[in-house]
């Protein structure tokens, strides 16, 4: 009879074994070897998961943390969690409880870097490089601009000379909130001549969305027209006649996008091209390109690459441009056409116009 009993138990162990009911139970052997007391688990301070289920490989179905506790990945150092695993057996299921410690540690420094490609100013204009440089954090996020270094700041210097042409260097470092440090060195380049100052008068038609560039005369009226571009303009685009007082190869635009070879006329008021997503020169935002020649902008001039680029590097700062309205007239030279970007096309994201040896539509 006791041999009978014995048979039959070992039948039913096997059958339960196969149909999956015992399988919880090796979460404790050799299926979750890694689930032991003592066990140590490194966590990145900021950016690790908070959950200790997600730091498990296998199936969790099986096995709560205690108290519901949460890895504090801001906190760093040695934090105890407890998991309590269930077993299910043959005759019902039983717990037990296994420790873990979690080290949180920073082991990420800050990532320098800029908002142009290139950093290039004109001569004489105004060097303000806590608008070029960004440095952020993965855990702590943007860092802020301080004279001095200290956790959670950057600081830069620079040996550049804004009244002389030419090539320079800026030093930057940054150190995060558990005082990780980051160096770089970007290269400055200085571009134009004083001396090639006031050479252009630019006319802005706000009603006919026009750009015409004269020559300027020696009282300073505008001369014989010279070129002719299609703009938008906006709302807030103002009348007046303005004089040009800083740019920038890129620049960042209101609604966190950007802008290329950005001349500053008045205020907020800019030259610059139809925005981009991000500041590459494959994320244009082709959609509102094809609305050059019409009032599109929030108050800036937007033009094609080729025509801004055209005035960052002919324009000198000092520039006059007069802002008026002839919806009859566009200029002297008229109004060019624009060009249509094909919605469909791989190449919609960078501007026709665009002198980039890398663009695709060339």
């Amino acid at each position: 009879m006791n041999l009978l009993l014995v048979i039959l138990l070992a039948v039913c162990t096997v059958a339960l074994a196969a149909a999956g009911v015992l399988k919880a139970a090796d979460y404790l052997t050799n299926r979750n070897s890694g689930l032991q007391d003592g066990g140590v688990t490194a966590v990145e301070y900021g950016t690790g998961s908070s959950e200790p289920l997600d730091y498990i490989d296998q199936d969790t179905a099986q096995i709560r943390v205690k108290d519901d506790r949460k890895i504090d990945t801001y906190q760093l150092g040695d934090q105890e969690i407890t998991y309590i695993v269930t077993k299910k057996g043959l005759f019902g299921s039983s717990e037990k409880e296994i420790t873990r410690i979690f080290t949180v540690s920073d082991t990420q420094a800050p990532v320098i870097t800029t908002v142009e490609t290139e950093l290039a100013r004109a001569v004489n204009d105004v060097l303000d490089l806590q608008d070029l440089i960004l440095c952020p954090d993965p855990a702590d996020g943007q860092l802020a601009y301080s004279d001095t270094l200290s956790p959670g700041t950057w600081t830069c210097t620079t040996d550049a000379d804004m009244g002389k042409a030419g090539n320079y260097t800026v030093q930057v470092r940054a150190m995060d909130s558990n005082e990780n440090t980051a160096e770089a060195v970007l290269n400055l380049r200085v571009i134009g001549d004083p001396a090639d100052s006031n050479s252009f008068y630019v006319k802005v038609n706000r009603a006919a969305n026009t750009v015409t560039v004269y020559e300027k005369n020696a009282d300073g009226t505008a001369g014989t027209p010279l070129k002719a571009m299609i703009c938008s303009t906006g709302d807030a685009t103002p009348l007046g006649t303005y004089s040009t007082f800083n740019r920038s190869t890129w620049r960042s635009l209101f609604g966190g996008v950007y802008g290329q070879y950005a001349t500053d006329i008045v205020g907020n008021i800019l030259f610059h091209s139809v925005p981009y997503f991000s500041a590459s020169k494959n994320d244009l935002e082709y959609l509102e390109y094809n609305k050059l020649g019409t009032a599109a902008s929030m108050g800036c001039v937007r033009l094609c690459v080729r025509d801004v680029k055209w005035i960052f590097e002919n324009c000198a700062i000092g520039t006059t441009v007069e802002f008026y309205d002839d919806a009859e007239n566009p200029g002297p030279l008229g109004k060019p056409e624009p060009i249509i970007i094909d919605t469909a096309s791989a190449n919609r994201g960078w501007d026709p116009t665009d002198p980039d040896p890398q663009n695709p539509w060339n």
